[in-house]
């Protein structure tokens, strides 16, 4: 786990730092960055147990949030079209690409193999297309041995 006292010294100088009139959107970003950061260098057996007695509440906060942070981040991603940039997210990777003008996206390189998973998780999901049904179908994709290209 990081070092406690690098983060409240990164947090005591984040306070004092000259910030724009939008300083609590920059600042709870960050918060959000430390404390999912922190949360996933957990042990993730020791969440799943705690999560399995009794506190599936937590499980329904963090996906509140992430539905909220789709928004958020839909809309800044579509605004900073009109000014020529495009954010794209490589899932596998995690990794933030900012790109000028076209954007690129993952295909699958086995479209047979690609199809058969996307009907998997069709069967599994009441709504398809969405975030969970298509997450699983990549995931399954992937566990099979599928590859993807940038196209």
């Amino acid at each position: 786990m990081r070092n406690l006292d690098s983060i409240i010294r990164r947090v005591i100088k984040e306070t004092h730092e000259e910030k724009s009139s939008r300083y609590m959107f920059f600042s709870n970003l960050q918060q959000m960055r430390r404390q999912c950061d922190m949360l996933l260098e957990l042990d993730h057996s020791m969440i799943e147990e705690i999560l399995e007695n009794g506190h599936d509440w937590a499980q329904d906060h963090i996906s509140e949030a992430k539905n909220n942070m789709d928004q958020v981040f839909d809309f800044l991603m579509n605004e900073t079209k009109k000014h020529g940039m495009q954010m794209s997210m490589n899932i596998d990777d995690k990794d933030m690409v900012m790109m000028e003008g076209r954007k690129k996206k993952n295909v699958a390189t086995n479209k047979k193999l690609w199809q058969q998973s996307l009907a998997w998780a069709k069967q599994r999901y009441e709504v398809c297309p969405s975030a969970y049904c298509n997450g699983a179908a990549v995931k399954r994709y992937n566990s099979k041995g599928g590859k993807w290209k940038k196209e």
